[in-house]
């Protein structure tokens, strides 16, 4: 009789339980998950998006930022439960970005660290980051730009630009670049490039280089436009720019 009417107890207990209850017996006994948060630069002026995933284990995100330097300060900039916060109006520069997760009165992190980098200058319009994005080079020039930069702390944030042409049986083609940020009397670009599966090398300012179609058919190739690093960096100190380039086609004859 006893044990009947303390098991009749606990049912009316868990009955009644209230839904903040039933979600703390639900929740899972894991621990957050410790992973540096996702940075995207560039997409809008002086301004960086960072979102994370939700973790079911954390109750509280604690983003904190450091302006990159050989010494970093890190300050906390948000806190809360929401999945991404958006860094406004920061001066132009690059930003080391960490995310720490609350679960009771315990903290998890800090995460490996994330860049982030901040400049009136934006990325071009294009999305054209990948083989299977890549643009069409045709009859009109294009302008676009590509980006790089390095922490003291070794991160990256880097781009590449990719384009196609279709030549036809037994022609070459002859494309050049026009660095905007060349240096006078110097030849050399912040580029290199990539005939896919074929060839690459430094891009010479306004220089033509060609590509061949030997084939008995017109074929597809696929140029990789993408940063020299050294070019983009002052002796090898960490930093970086964002570059803006015109590329097009200048010649086609048979071979």
């Amino acid at each position: 009789m006893v044990k009947t009417l303390a098991v009749i107890i606990i049912l009316i207990a868990f009955s009644s339980c209230s839904p903040g209850m039933y979600e703390m017996l639900s929740r899972t006994l894991n621990d957050p998950v410790v992973v540096p948060p996702r940075v995207e630069s560039l997409a809008a002026s002086n301004t960086i998006f960072i979102s994370w995933d939700f973790d079911e284990g954390a109750d509280e995100f604690i983003l904190e930022r450091a302006v990159d330097s050989p010494f970093l300060y890190f300050e906390e900039i948000y806190r809360g439960t929401s999945l991404g916060f958006v860094d406004r109006n920061l001066p132009e520069g690059r930003y080391i970005y960490r995310l720490s997760k609350r679960r009771g009165r315990e903290i998890f992190g800090p995460s490996p660290r994330a860049l982030g980098v901040s400049s009136l200058v934006v990325r071009d319009i294009f999305r054209n980051y990948s083989r299977e994005n890549a643009l069409q080079l045709g009859p009109v020039d294009i302008i676009a730009n590509i980006y790089y930069f390095r922490s003291y702390c070794g991160l990256e944030l880097i781009n590449e630009d990719w384009f196609f042409i279709d030549i036809p049986s037994l022609w070459r083609v002859a494309l050049w670049v026009d660095d905007s940020d060349a240096r006078p009397g110097n030849t050399a670009t912040h580029f290199m490039y990539s005939v896919y599966t074929r060839e690459s090398g430094p891009v010479l300012q306004l220089a033509p280089f060609w590509i061949v179609n030997p084939k008995l058919v017109t074929t597809r190739y696929y140029l990789k436009l993408f940063p020299a690093r050294r070019e983009f960096l002052d002796d090898g100190v960490p930093g970086g720019s964002i570059v803006q380039y015109r590329i097009g086609l200048t010649q086609k004859s048979p071979i």
